[in-house]
């Protein structure tokens, strides 16, 4: 379910349902349907809910038969005490609840870049890059004109792939973009242009900066790594397993790159530096001197350095708080793994049964689900497992058996 506003400000409320039938003639097949748009006035938990329900049972349909609920992080969908999945999971504690996971990614992002000062300075600057660029025809033409590759984008609060792109164009194309600044702020100066003369030169002198250099580039690369995960989820083949795999590979990525990042993230941002003959200083910090309260405290201060205040006020809270924010978004999933994990690959299930804790898995399932046999299910688990083994052995002879005939062939030939 998702709600959004239409034209007449009506809030409408998407329901797509997915649908497992399993027939033993035609194995098992899922699809998706959407059962239609519900107007809603109440946007909380509890009026979606109750909106939902009605609609299920205009459908003929039985909450009781549902097991599984996907929304996004908004928490009237995902509240853990007032949201819709709690109470769907009240009334049917078979429907456990996975995130939308590309949206979860977003919102790691989002709150990634709400860490810092610098964070938020960072990328204002970048949308009014863009707005001086874009608010006329002259001024993106003369953008054009130098920046050949990737244009600046405009910032979107919902999509964040855009700040992905907007990143991209000034990491790989500072001096380019510097030099269509400098050729704006002289096309403005014989025009008379008060709004870019006073605008632009602020922009360009900010961006010849070390620290604005070190910030793109790390910002790259996390964006880079997020980004690349949240298109490979909104693939139809995805399943939880590989869900679980990417997401625990983007947050071993972020605590590594917490102690590497920012030494590699400098050598990068030299490169351009020493392309924009930029001065790789860090600008004075100006330091706070506490108040003694009492004649005995001492006078000794410990003096932090501006790469210091750079460290621990931007690079180490921007990578925690995108470490952080992935573990609790992503919590539910393991909920489901604990149940499921074991059937999710074959891997998983020889791995299971070797291990003696197939039937502790299919008893753990036959207590969650009401509607399972635990001893038929550790017979099925084994017997796929047999099949596909014996599947692979056949593939693998096929394929040595034409390998031969080719070789033969051309040996003829």
């Amino acid at each position: 379910m998702d709600c959004t506003p239409d034209l007449s400000h009506q809030e409408q409320l998407s329901v797509v349902l997915r649908v497992v039938n399993g027939e033993s003639s035609k194995g098992v097949s899922i699809s998706e349907h959407f059962v239609g748009f519900l107007n809603v006035l109440d946007t909380t938990g509890k009026g979606l809910c109750e909106s939902f329900l009605g609609h299920l049972e205009t459908l003929g349909l039985d909450i009781a038969n549902c097991r599984g609920q996907s929304y996004d992080n908004g928490s009237n969908m995902q509240g853990n005490k007032q949201g819709v999945q709690k109470r769907v999971l009240d009334m049917n504690n078979k429907a456990l609840s996975v995130p939308c996971g590309s949206h979860t990614l977003n919102i790691v992002v989002g709150d990634a870049a709400k860490s810092s000062m610098t964070s938020i300075s960072f990328f204002g600057l970048l949308q009014r890059l863009y707005t001086l660029f874009s608010s006329s025809v002259n001024r993106w033409a003369i953008l054009t004109e130098h920046v050949k590759n990737l244009t600046v984008k405009v910032l979107s609060t919902t999509r964040w792939e855009c700040r992905v792109d907007s990143v991209k164009a000034v990491r790989y194309q500072l001096p380019e973009l510097v030099n269509a600044l400098s050729a704006l702020i002289e096309y403005a100066t014989e025009k008379r242009d008060a709004d870019v003369v006073s605008t632009a030169p602020s922009i360009c002198k900010e961006m010849q900066t070390w620290p604005f250099i070190l910030c793109t580039i790390v910002w790259y690369n996390v964006l880079f790594q997020i980004n690349k995960v949240s298109k490979m989820l909104q693939s139809p083949q995805v399943s939880i397993e590989t869900l679980r795999r990417e997401t625990r590979g983007v947050t071993e990525f972020l605590e590594e790159y917490r102690e590497k990042g920012l030494t590699s993230a400098q050598t990068d941002a030299r490169e351009i530096a020493e392309k924009l003959k930029v001065e790789m200083t860090w600008p004075e910090v100006r330091q706070r001197r506490a108040d003694r309260q009492f004649e005995y405290e001492g006078k000794e201060q410990t003096e932090s350095t501006a790469e210091e205040h750079f460290k621990r006020d931007f690079f180490l809270v921007l990578v925690d708080t995108a470490v952080v924010t992935i573990k609790e978004r992503f919590s539910q999933m393991e909920s489901f793994h604990e149940l499921y994990g074991f059937l999710y690959t074959i891997d998983e299930m020889r791995s299971s049964e070797q291990k003696g804790k197939l039937d502790e898995c299919c008893q753990r399932l036959e207590l969650k689900m009401h509607d399972i046999d635990a001893e038929d299910l550790v017979l099925e688990v084994k017997g796929a497992g047999d099949m596909m083994v014996i599947d692979i052995f056949r593939s693998d002879r096929q394929s040595l058996r034409y390998r031969r005939i080719r070789r033969e062939s051309s040996v003829a030939i």
